[in-house]
């Protein structure tokens, strides 16, 4: 059987390393190829673009490799209010928010993309709330990682005040929250100023593991099986 050719479509350099060091590697296993890039054709400093930028480098990807499979990878915090169900999502509980946005996004691909649009070609993911949730998945190996990267940290006092903030989400990562003060990454720099989302993150990720990763935040899981089924 030949592999399938995925296409992840991501916010920044973070979700990129990400892809090519992690799930590059694991769905290999599943007979899935999978690359990233950020959308766009200008140099730019990264953050979520608008929709309509996103959109259409996904249509001219899908319409130029037939068969090939195009997926996202969005904050939903950093996401604009011109991307489909954003808005509306904001209201929603946590179990609604990412599914909402994804369903949105692939009406409205659909919708512009022409009568020959494959639905099954586009499989939306939008990151609740924070690429950072994903590290609350173990906050002692995040611990860890940062004491042991960035002098001055305490290791025992980082893991402390970590699962303090997991706690006020009753130990769901993915609820760390939509809020400039208190979203992911803020709380990790409100502790480790020297914390370098580019560099450490996909480190810790690393160290914590994609099992781990996808017990602790249910909508990666979820979008991580749809990947790996796409090779069955």
């Amino acid at each position: 059987m030949n592999n399938v050719n995925v296409l992840a479509f991501v916010e920044g350099e973070t979700e990129q390393t990400f892809v090519r060091r992690h799930l590059t590697v694991h769905l290999r296993e599943h007979c899935v190829n999978i690359s990233a890039r950020l959308p766009g054709r200008v140099e730019r400093q990264g953050g979520v673009q608008p929709w309509n930028v996103v959109r259409s480098d996904i249509v001219h990807t899908l319409r130029k490799w037939r068969g090939c499979v195009c997926t996202t990878m969005f904050d939903f915090y950093a996401m604009p209010g011109d991307w489909p169900g954003r808005t509306a999502a904001t209201k929603m509980p946590l179990e609604k928010k990412g599914n909402h946005v994804e369903q949105a996004l692939l009406d409205n691909l659909a919708a512009h993309a022409g009568a020959d649009f494959r639905r099954e070609l586009f499989i939306p993911y939008v990151q609740v709330h924070e690429f950072e949730a994903l590290l609350f998945a173990d906050v002692a190996t995040m611990a860890t990682t940062l004491a042991q990267f960035c002098p001055g940290s305490n290791e025992a006092d980082l893991n402390n005040a970590f699962q303090a903030i997991l706690a006020e989400k009753s130990g769901q990562a993915e609820a760390i929250n939509d809020n400039y003060d208190t979203c992911p990454s803020r709380r990790i720099t409100s502790l480790v100023q020297a914390y370098n989302k580019a560099i450490l993150g996909p480190i810790i990720a690393a160290r914590i593991g994609l099992n781990t990763i996808r017990t602790a935040c249910p909508h990666f899981g979820q979008w991580l099986g749809r990947l790996e089924a796409l090779g069955t």
